[in-house]
């Protein structure tokens, strides 16, 4: 699921309706709070394919090609790679380091932001095997989003498409919503929201109150499911067409929805309806999970929902290809829902955030020490084994 990281807005300045970026900021706002050195809020889903690649920008250079990584185990420190350029290692070492965002799909990507001198620089690294590439992006406000045979990446210069190769393609972005949805579309996130990435062209997703959608979710098959916000709410429906939508989703809570999240693999969807709190935190007011391209939805049972430790300031959500769902949160660190829609909280560090799904292997991003880590789980988040972020070792 592709989650915007643009955290600039202090928590004081709330909407009654708070979009997802909103939801995110506060999320984060949480972890700057307890962190100086780095804060870790990510939440954008990056995939990669095939070989490991750099992203040309302003300042750029162009690596030696990487050495084989060692084969010694990790031995849970970490410093900044010796193999990546001068000026992708000069943003890793600075004092005022985030991790920006961070996911993969064949190999592991983080985008970093360092802000030793403002204005503030991002760069990107990509691991994929024994392979490590890194390239500088400027002060770029960089955003990714997961697409068939690379990803869609926006910054202040617009939208493009980046390949394996490290090239750009050109993508045109349609001032108009599609009227239908089609096998392949996938849903990407933009600086005006998610909107639907077909073949060459970004367009506006249907939606079925109207309303701009929130959150979406698009299967192989071409079957949707969308969560529209403002006005009278947050809706959330289904659709194989985007013209006849299926019945809302049925809602267990009594609280006002402010917004949603939706996240899938295949047929398995997992929704998240978010509240707004007085004090300023996002709580998890329920979550639904389907096996079935949302045609019908399960309750997930056994989240604290209520009272003063409820389940609060969710940062990003996952789903496998066997149909578990994962939360990360603020408050429950990372939530794991089986495929009967029952939840069990998992604590990793004493902060996890940016929960993703590898090629079968669900990663989250874990506090330890001046570097966070990447904790990942090969059997269904049974048991947990760590390793370094891209652009470490």
């Amino acid at each position: 699921m592709s989650l915007p990281t643009d955290f600039h807005r202090e928590i004081s300045e709330r909407a009654e309706q708070p979009g997802f970026d909103v939801v995110l900021e506060r999320a984060r706002g949480h972890r700057r709070r307890r962190r100086t050195s780095l804060a870790s809020g990510v939440a954008a889903a990056v995939v990669v394919a095939g070989l490991a690649f750099a992203v040309s920008g302003p300042g750029d250079e162009s690596p030696d090609p990487a050495p084989p990584a060692p084969t010694t185990p990790w031995d849970g420190t970490s410093e900044v790679d010796p193999r990546l350029p001068g000026s992708v290692r000069v943003i890793l070492e600075n004092k005022r380091l985030d991790l920006w965002a961070v996911s993969g799909s064949g190999g592991v990507a983080a985008l970093w932001r360092g802000c030793d001198v403002e204005p503030c620089t991002f760069a990107v690294v990509i691991r994929d095997g024994d392979q490590v590439v890194g390239s500088t992006l400027g002060a770029s406000l960089p955003r990714i989003s997961p697409v068939p045979g690379g990803w869609l990446y926006e910054d202040t210069r617009g939208i493009s498409m980046l390949n394996p190769a490290g090239g750009r393609d050109p993508v045109y972005v349609i001032d108009s919503r599609a009227t239908d949805v089609m096998a392949g579309d996938t849903v990407v996130d933009t600086s005006d929201g998610p909107r639907l990435l077909r073949g060459t062209k970004v367009i506006g997703i249907p939606t079925p109150s109207g309303r701009e959608a929130v959150s979406a979710y698009v299967t192989p098959d071409g079957r949707m499911v969308a969560a529209t916000g403002a006005g009278g709410g947050v809706l959330v429906a289904a659709t194989d067409d985007g013209r006849t939508w299926d019945s809302a989703l049925p809602s267990h809570t009594s609280e006002p929805v402010s917004s949603v999240m939706v996240a899938g693999h295949g047929d398995h969807v997992a929704v998240a309806l978010l509240g707004d709190a007085p004090d300023g935190s996002i709580p998890v007011l329920e979550v639904q999970v389907s096996h079935d391209a949302g045609r019908t939805w399960t309750w997930v049972r056994g989240l604290d929902t209520d009272g003063g430790d409820r389940v609060r300031d969710p940062s990003s959500m996952a789903v496998t290809a066997d149909g578990l769902a994962f939360l990360a949160t603020a408050s429950h660190h990372v939530i794991r829902i089986d495929t009967d829609g029952d939840a069990l909280p998992v604590q990793l560090s004493s902060f996890d955030a940016s929960v993703f799904e590898l090629a079968g292997t669900v990663c989250a991003v874990s506090e330890r020490g001046r570097y966070d880590q990447l904790s990942c789980s090969t059997d269904g988040g049974t048991s947990w084994f760590g390793q370094p972020l891209p652009g470490l070792r």
